[in-house]
């Protein structure tokens, strides 16, 4: 029977937005979907993976089954327009399905045995729960139109290759889209719900087109590989033979392993170097698939020019661009040093971040690009094209979760980052020489052949002389306010692992620093006074000293403090083995607690703890790094204030560092706003040049009685010599004062009141706090004049009680 060839009215042109627009959307939902887990699952490493992963299972699943149903169908634009409608209607109810799995997660961790294998477990399960039917049809999409296009266009490698490229350009722009627009102004559930509307707009805009691209094809008949290498001229039009076909199945699953795990690793370096915000990350992974974009969008003529070994080269050059760069890592923060001084905008530093992480991933990241389209080129004159295409993309969504979680849990904590690029640079460049030798055509003295074996020789030699990296230089913290601390003595210590970025310690003029990704965390010097008082001033109103929760060890100086009072237990929450083992170095200063008795460790992150946590705390004392690292927020947005109420006695206290130094007004206005909506009792000290929050539901009361009879215990932790009960000295405003501050704020920004709250949703501080680090450190001082104000000395001296 004749076949009758159907082409879309505008051809490929038309297909190619519709694709690009789906690989935003596809984004924009990964983003979301990982946020709104990270609320009940945790922002640990391991629950982090446990989403990759149930995610990647998902899209893995859909590739098979695009593939499966490509070979089913005839109209295989209508199938991708049915696949793309049903991501839309999922991706529309998640945010119902999420609402209800908090109370379930907790329910099944409490029935669960207590491992890291079983949590781990059960996260992929509600994770793979919650997002399978979207992440299955979006998989499905790629299969669906590699069939589709081998009836509209004359070259399918091409076609194909231009379908990737386009899909990775819509996911670049999603992903810096998501983070400077759409989550910043919409919030979480209207960016998840505009992104399903245009999921929807996609899917009915295929439909359009199918509609207007003429009848099905005729009859059973399918092209024949002959007839499809005819129609398909070029240098690979050939059928690969079985061997081949099975070392491109093997290939495809290898390049999804080595571009995720590379990725793992330039976005573990590039937190260090260009910051780890939620802008920060968002622009890194925009930046990562833009240059995946530039590789794919030329694979087509790479491999016109080249012929078949383009595939080889393509990965022996990989190999020589990230050997190549290696010396070049350590150099970058020196961009950022001094630089505030011309670009004083947010704007334009978010500029300087991108150039510089562009600047580093250009070359090895375009020419990772290139692989997945060349496979994808390979196989462009088999039979049930959409079947193979499904496979392919499987194996390289497969390969891609088990290559981030090895590059993250293996390969950076043995090897560090340097190792770590070096040995991803090793494989690629084994690779290319496997692939020459398996695919390139013979004889093997051509010009390609003295191109390889160049390329292979600029690898070995940039592998071997490149030389270590200064890691002082690299951890200086530089692009923080964009200025640079004096160089250390001595690093006394360096830990990388994906779990807390890259911890160091350093030695200068006796002082002891802690870092995490260049960003003080506290020292034995003049840090330590506003360490002890963040265990101070909330025991000024303890009224029993049963159980604590120290969420946030740092250099372990507050909980140092604590053991000096009469608590029988205290948990410490810690999310970075890192920095448990940093403590470890400033036993002098926090009187090693990590060995006292009553002390427990527990590495979570504070907000899952208790979410699975049935006790109830007497004091819960929080010292987190700053509210602008990305996820950080999400300790203080209203839902995890109601979180720790719930976990509160009656009686007890609430403590939470708060940032006075690089925040502007409206930001800081909505931590106090949020907090009082849960606390009727609010007290802000201010000691040590930083700001502590004290909160309770019953009356802040400090008895004098009772501090005088704590005094013996604890007065070589007090600094200065001073009394316990002096320490309500500090206090800057409380209560009615806040809440004149709060409303002088709101006036001032022009807003209500009401708006200036942080939840779970808006995201208000994670879009709003990194803003401020283009402040002065003079703000700091300018805020506190304005806190005190309203700082009212009269109902200060009534917290004192006999």
């Amino acid at each position: 029977m004749v076949r009758v060839q159907r082409r879309s009215p505008a051809g490929l042109g038309a297909l190619l937005p519709l694709f690009a627009a789906s690989g935003a959307t596809g984004l924009v939902d990964q983003v979301c979907f990982a946020k709104y887990l990270s609320y009940v699952l945790g922002s640990t490493a391991y629950a982090v993976s446990a989403v990759l992963a149930a995610f990647m299972t998902g899209l893995a699943i859909g590739a098979v089954v695009g593939g499966k149903w490509s070979a089913r169908t005839r109209r295989h634009l209508s199938a991708y327009g049915v696949a793309e409608l049903a991501v839309a209607a999922s991706v529309a109810l998640t945010p119902l399905g999420f609402a209800t799995l908090g109370p379930l997660y907790t329910a099944l961790t409490l029935a669960a045995p207590e491992s890291l294998w079983a949590s781990s477990a059960l996260r992929w399960l509600v994770a793979f729960g919650m997002v399978v039917v979207p992440t299955t049809a979006m998989g499905a999409t790629l299969p669906l139109l590699s069939e589709g296009v081998r009836s509209w266009e004359r070259r399918t490698d091409r076609a194909l290759g231009a379908l990737y490229a386009a899909n990775t350009l819509g996911g670049a722009l999603g992903a810096l889209g998501c983070a400077y627009v759409l989550l910043p102004w919409l919030g979480l559930s209207a960016t998840l719900l505009s992104s399903a509307a245009l999921s929807g707009l996609i899917g009915i805009g295929s439909l359009a087109l199918d509609r207007r691209s003429g009848p099905a094809d005729e009859g059973p008949d399918r092209p024949t590989a002959a007839s499809q290498s005819a129609r398909d001229p070029g240098p690979d039009s050939e059928i690969p033979l079985a061997r081949e076909r099975a070392w491109l199945a093997w290939l495809a699953a290898a390049s999804g392993a080595l571009v995720f795990g590379a990725e793992v690793v330039f976005t573990h370096l590039l937190a260090l170097i260009v910051g780890n915000s939620a802008y920060a990350f968002g622009l890194i992974l925009s930046v990562f698939l833009c240059c995946l974009f530039a590789g794919a969008s030329q694979s087509h003529r790479v491999a016109r020019r080249v012929g078949k070994p383009a595939l080889a080269l393509g990965l022996i050059a990989t190999a020589a661009a990230l050997a190549s760069t290696l010396p070049l890592w350590d150099e970058l923060p020196s961009l950022f040093d001094g630089a505030g001084r011309w670009l004083s905008t947010f704007a334009a530093r978010e500029a300087l971040r991108a150039i510089v992480a562009f600047a580093i991933l250009f070359v090895p990241t375009t020419l990772m690009g290139l692989t997945f389209p060349l496979l994808l080129q390979r196989i462009a004159t088999l039979p049930e094209l959409g079947r193979a295409v499904g496979r392919l993309t499987a194996l390289n969504t497969i390969g891609a979760v088990a290559g981030s979680l090895f590059a993250g849990y293996a390969l950076l904590p043995a090897l560090g980052s340097q190792g770590s690029l070096a040995a991803i640079a090793c494989v690629y460049l084994a690779l290319g020489a496997a692939t020459w030798l398996l695919t390139s055509p013979r004889p093997r003295r051509t010009a390609g052949n003295r191109t390889a074996l160049v390329l292979g020789a600029v690898a070995v030699i940039a592998l071997v002389g490149s030389p270590r990296w200064d890691l002082t230089r690299l951890t200086a913290g530089t692009n923080v306010y964009f200025e640079s601390p004096d160089p250390p003595d001595e690093l006394v210590m360096v830990r990388e692992d994906v779990q807390g970025g890259v911890t160091t310690i350093t030695r200068e003029n006796g002082v002891l620093t802690l870092y995490t990704n260049g960003k003080f965390q506290g020292n034995t010097g003049w840090e330590m006074q506003a360490q002890r008082m963040f265990a101070h001033y909330p025991s000024l109103f303890v009224q029993g000293f049963d159980r604590a929760l120290v969420i946030g060890l740092g250099t372990g100086t507050t909980l140092g403090t604590l053991t000096t009072y009469p608590w029988r237990r205290i948990d410490v929450v810690e999310i970075s083995e890192a920095i448990v083992e940093a403590a470890s170095h400033f036993g002098a200063v926090n009187r090693n607690a990590l060995a006292d008795p009553r002390v427990f460790v527990h590495l979570d992150d504070g907000r899952n703890h208790l979410l699975t946590d049935s006790g109830r705390y007497d004091l819960i004392s929080m010292e987190l790094s700053s509210i602008w690292f990305a996820g950080a927020s999400s300790l203080y947005s209203s839902e995890y204030y109601a979180l720790v109420r719930a976990h509160l006695h009656p009686r007890g206290v609430f403590q939470q560092w708060v940032q006075l130094h690089h925040i502007e007004r409206p930001a800081f206005a909505a931590i106090l706003q949020t907090l009082r909506e849960h606390f009727s009792d609010v007290a802000l000290f201010y000691g040590g040049g930083q700001g502590i929050l004290v909160a309770s539901n019953r009356k802040l009361a400090a008895s004098r009685k009772r501090l005088d009879a704590l005094a013996p215990s604890v007065a070589s932790s007090v600094p200065q010599g001073r009394k316990l009960i002096e320490l309500l000295d500090d206090v800057l405003v409380l209560d009615d004062g806040l809440d004149d501050f709060i409303h002088f704020a709101a006036t001032k920004a022009g807003e209500p009141v009401g708006e200036l709250v942080s939840t779970d949703d808006n995201l208000y501080l994670e879009y709003a706090t990194p803003r401020g680090n283009v402040l002065p450190w003079s703000a700091r001082d300018a805020l506190v004049a304005e806190l005190m104000l309203f700082r009212d000395a009269n109902a200060i001296r009534l917290l004192v009680v006999p």
